[in-house]
């Protein structure tokens, strides 16, 4: 450690020779970066980014990519919610005839321009253009006004129409249901697809969904009875973009405050002594870190993502944190000595413990970036080069310009200081003798009020009863987290990702509801098509549907399966065809012939006559509540599937599978094996620098217990362990150790520093030691944990559940990580040393015993 400290006691003389240099390069680099502005793009999809890399669910939804009327991966989906005003039933005719008007008006009149020419809806739907909402809406005006025949059948899914199937479960919900007939539905659906295919496909759809908003929009306004929501994956970015757009403003609130925190907590007496210049510089240089990571990593072709919103809060009041030890660094140099002896002297001192916590925190969210969750690795990434760029830029930029703000102090404290020469000389020639001996540590000046209530608080930590209530404290919390670790939840809900007053809350809520309760539709597709013309291969195949259709708990029955091969089979059966009608050669004349529906169907061309190659089909399943019922009954799907893998092979999904139940399940995982890489990494770390196991104990005990800590009582504060929460856990990791890590070097780095001197004035014990150790770091502790929960107070006023979990996060992280540093370690140094008192003391009775 004397290495380390001696190399930034030169660096410290060097930078106070040259301080222009090393403000000159950062400032360089920051002017370059902007540069990388020019390439900002953002990367938002949410069913993307929070879904794991190596999610079963991706190569799902890829497989199914082949029928595009299941996956509308080329199209552009816009759905319409529809629900009356009052709240009541909107299968009435009055409803049903405004719904319907209002369709024919889109269907007729609205166009899409794409700069050269205009399209009707016709022209854009696709292979969803015989999926007509206008279809749906008359269907279900003759249902509610037949009396007497029984011709149409409001049943759900899989409603009847003169004898033929209509699939309505996309369509209606909030449904109340009567001996399975459809009695009441609260909410309509409609259904608007635009072709991206086609030529401007994605300039059209843009236009189209424009269109529909400032139309549906009006309609809510005025018409008297209904009201129409309009979802697409389009304004699910733009109201995430919405918790950008509206926090950052209070970084500047959150600027403002530290800055003013800082200017408080820095005033010294005399006056010049004060550090308020250094104050505003001490922002200003995180500020250019960010600017020069986002600049240069948008240069390199990284996107920007909302969840990114948080990071220069985060690097802000790191930021902050160090700087409160360089300048605590300064302060504690020996008054007198000129300018070059105190910088080095103060970068001694704060060099090393800004070292030890900026590297922690780099190590430990890299670690991140080995995460399966691709929003995870950007947080990490933005974050850890942020920080690496912030220490760079706080040892050369904001040390340089301390070095240029105190050279008046250094003159008039010179001036005071030489008709005094003589009796400061002969008052510190221990002093001195002692820093001649140790150069590049100073001597602590302390006034006598500070000392004395440093000292009664140690002498306090080291009574009986402070060592007795610190620990059944601390069992306490450990005993509730261990309690309660396994009750956390990892459910996650669609509406955590918009603000609270965001139009879209209530809309995700009402459709996750639907979705989950009412209409859960899994995809499943077929590829390569198996050999059905082999009968145990049929077999197998009409088995496992039987099996699909009736899973536990969530099943609705074989009446909620669009399965072609069923009705295929029945057309058949019915007009007493050959049993060859499964040969590959005739099937494409067979469904022909008997009117299948062929959007289920694929078929490969390549021969010049059409063969089916594959197919897909439909289960509906209900009485979700949440989804950790929806992954249990993943789970048991797909081990259904797997059984049957020898026969054909058969995907399945739905779009909430991959996002939010995967995402969802992953966390937990992501979280543990992440914690332990951070304690493995940390661990390695405090065994370079400190060199002491003691230590490494020390710090592994503050961060498992931090962690819990976070883990359980962010869950007592409503907030799941889910992909949004996960990246401010991972976060706690790298803020846990920083305050623990200042306390452990200071006490344990002088350990190994001139032994005969700590000896002969009795710091080997541990009064002196904590005593050495609080008037070194107690106070930037403090500054540091104060200030980063201060700096969150503005982010409370953005009601978002993204915002929310980060600033709940770190105040948690601050408050835990404080206790832990500056109660916890100096009980569990107390009580290290009292056991290590008694061992020697029965060593030396044993010896005696052994002697006699």
């Amino acid at each position: 450690m004397g290495k380390l400290e001696q190399f930034f006691d030169s660096y410290g003389r060097f930078i106070s020779r040259k301080p222009f240099f090393f403000i000159l390069i950062p400032s360089v680099l920051t002017i370059i970066s902007t540069y990388g502005f020019l390439y900002f793009h953002s990367s938002d999809d949410i069913w993307d980014i929070y879904a794991p890399t190596n999610g079963i669910s991706r190569i799902e939804e890829s497989s199914l990519k082949r029928f595009e009327y299941a996956s509308g991966s080329h199209h552009h989906r816009m759905q319409i919610l529809i629900t009356r005003k009052d709240g009541n039933n909107i299968l009435d005719n009055l409803s049903l005839t405004e719904i319907s008007k209002n369709h024919k008006i889109i269907a007729d009149n609205i166009t899409a321009f794409d700069g050269n020419t205009s399209r009707h809806y016709k022209d854009l739907c696709g292979v969803y253009c015989n999926d007509s909402n206008a279809g749906v809406i008359a269907f279900l005006q003759a249902c509610i006004n037949e009396t007497s025949s029984n011709s149409f059948k409001l049943t759900f899914p899989n409603a009847e129409a003169l004898q033929k199937k209509i699939f309505i479960g996309y369509s209606l919900g909030d449904l109340t249901m009567k001996n399975n007939i459809v009695k009441e539905a609260k909410m309509i659906i409609l259904h608007y697809m635009v072709d991206t295919n086609i030529e401007n496909g994605r300039i059209l759809a843009t236009d189209f969904e424009n269109k529909l908003r400032f139309f549906f929009a009006s309609l809510t306004e005025t018409s008297p009875d209904l009201n129409y929501s309009l979802l697409s994956r389009t304004r699910e970015l733009e109201e995430q973009r919405q918790i950008t757009i509206t926090s950052i403003p209070f970084l500047g609130i959150t600027i403002i405050v530290l800055t003013a925190f800082m200017l408080a907590t820095l005033v010294r007496l005399p006056f010049y002594t004060s550090q308020h210049i250094e104050s505003i510089i001490g922002v200003l240089s995180p500020g250019m870190a960010l600017w020069t990571t986002t600049g240069f990593l948008w240069w390199l072709g990284y996107p920007f993502s909302n969840i990114l919103t948080v990071v220069p809060f985060l690097i802000v009041t790191i930021g902050i944190d160090d700087a409160f030890l360089i300048l605590a660094g300064w302060r504690h140099s020996t008054k007198g000595e000129s300018l070059e002896v105190r910088m080095g002297q103060s970068v001694a001192i704060s060099g090393a413990s800004v070292t030890v916590t900026s590297i922690t925190d780099v190590a430990c969210f890299a670690t991140g970036l080995f995460s399966n969750m691709p929003v995870v690795q950007l947080f990490c990434l933005y974050t850890t080069v942020a920080l690496t760029v912030d220490f760079f830029y706080q040892m050369t930029f904001f040390t340089a310009f301390v070095g240029i703000c105190v050279r008046k102090q250094v003159e008039i404290e010179k001036i005071e200081n030489d008709p005094k020469e003589e009796r400061i000389k002969n008052k510190d020639d221990q002093k001195s003798s002692i820093a001649s001996k140790l150069s590049f540590i100073p001597s602590i000046i302390q006034d006598p009020q500070d000392r004395t209530i440093l000292e009664i608080f140690i002498d306090f930590l080291h009574t009986g009863i402070a060592k007795i209530v610190v620990l059944v404290v601390f069992l306490i919390h450990i005993a509730i987290c261990l309690s309660l670790v396994a009750d956390v939840n990892t459910n996650f809900n669609m509406e955590n990702l918009y603000l609270e007053d965001s139009p879209l809350t209530e809309i995700s809520r009402r459709m996750q509801n639907f979705v989950l309760g009412e209409a859960f539709v899994v995809n499943f597709g077929v590829y390569p098509m198996p050999d059905f013309s082999n009968e145990t291969i049929l077999g197998k195949f009409n088995e496992l549907v039987e099996k699909l259709e009736s899973m536990p708990k969530f099943s609705a029955g074989p009446e909620n399966t669009n399965l072609w091969t069923r009705d295929y089979t029945y057309a058949i059966a019915f007009w007493g065809d050959p049993e060859n009608f499964w040969n590959k050669e005739d099937m494409y004349t067979n469904i022909k012939e008997y009117d299948v529906d062929e959007k289920f169907i694929t078929y490969d061309n390549s021969t010049g006559e059409p063969i089916v190659d594959g197919f897909f089909f439909t289960i509906t399943y209900h009485n979700f509540s949440n989804f950790l019922e929806v992954e249990e009954f993943l789970t048991d799907r797909r081990n259904l599937l797997k059984s049957y893998a020898d026969y054909f092979n058969i995907t399945s999904h739905h779009p909430f599978e991959k996002v939010p139940t995967e995402s969802a399940a992953s966390a937990p995982a992501n979280f543990i094996s992440t914690s332990v890489s951070g304690i493995i990494v940390m661990s390695i770390l405090v065994l370079i620098f400190v060199m002491n196991f003691e230590a490494i104990i020390s710090v592994v005990v503050s961060i498992i217990s931090i962690c819990l800590g976070i883990v359980v009582y962010l869950h007592l504060w409503n907030v799941n362990l889910d992909a949004v929460s996960l990246i401010s856990m991972l976060m706690s990791i790298g803020f846990s150790v920083d305050y623990s890590a200042h306390v452990c070097y200071h006490y344990f780095a002088h350990c190994h520093i001139d032994e005969d001197h700590w000896r002969t004035h009795n710091y080997a014990e541990t009064k002196d030691r904590l005593l050495s150790t609080f008037r070194g770091v107690a106070w930037p502790v403090l500054q540091s944990g104060l200030s980063t929960i201060i700096g969150m107070f503005p982010l409370m006023f953005v009601r978002a559940y993204v915002v929310a979990v980060f600033w709940k996060t770190v105040i948690l992280v601050g408050i835990l990580g404080m206790l832990h540093a500056l109660v916890l370690l100096p009980v569990i140094f107390i009580l290290t040393h009292d056991f290590k008192l008694l061992f020697k003391k029965r060593r030396n009775v044993r010896d005696i015993e052994l002697s006699s």
